[in-house]
């Protein structure tokens, strides 16, 4: 079993960043902004392959709060492939010990579907702690928690989250793109 990646101390500079990102305005069309978050997942996952780590805070904080929109969530979740799966893995964990009191939920319940994906349930399970102690409503913690205990084989789930990904790049991205 692997282990999660301890906290870091809290970054004065990544809470600067944060603090300048706006969180999306539903009032008005989120597109951009859910737009805007897919490259952001997609960038920090190419920054995290080269380096083992993202050093740019600034694409930390704007992922860690475009992450809390569900498509932007669901378009990572989607984004990871078989043969990508240990990369997620390394770097949802690693994003994980990175985020600060209310911006765990979304970033822990990615790697709890990557770990189960992998076969690693005691992970799963212990990364859907962590989100449950920063959002105890967040509601995917809840449906994970469900799809877990229930028995459905990692593959089952890997060819759901699959099969949902395109639908999820359509509404992201209006056909334009397809990643």
């Amino acid at each position: 079993m692997t282990k999660l990646t301890s906290p870091k101390p809290e970054d004065s500079l990544l809470l600067t960043e944060l603090s300048n990102i706006s969180e999306i305005d539903y009032e008005q069309d989120p597109t951009p902004f859910q737009r805007q978050g897919a490259e952001a997942v997609i960038d920090f996952i190419a920054d995290f392959a080269a380096e083992g780590l993202v050093r740019d805070r600034r694409l930390i904080a704007l992922l860690l709060t475009r992450l809390k929109d569900l498509q932007v969530r669901d378009f990572a979740l989607g984004s990871v492939t078989i043969e990508s799966l240990q990369l997620y893995f390394n770097a949802w964990n690693w994003l994980l010990s990175c985020a600060p009191q209310g911006f765990v939920a979304p970033v822990a319940n990615l790697l709890a579907a990557v770990a189960y994906e992998k076969g690693d349930s005691t992970l799963a399970h212990h990364a859907l702690d962590q989100a449950i102690k920063d959002d105890p409503d967040y509601a995917m913690t809840g449906l994970l928690r469900q799809v877990f205990s229930s028995g459905w084989s990692p593959s089952t789930f890997a060819v759901m989250r699959a099969e949902l990904h395109p639908r999820i790049c359509d509404a992201i991205f209006s056909g334009s793109m397809n990643p």
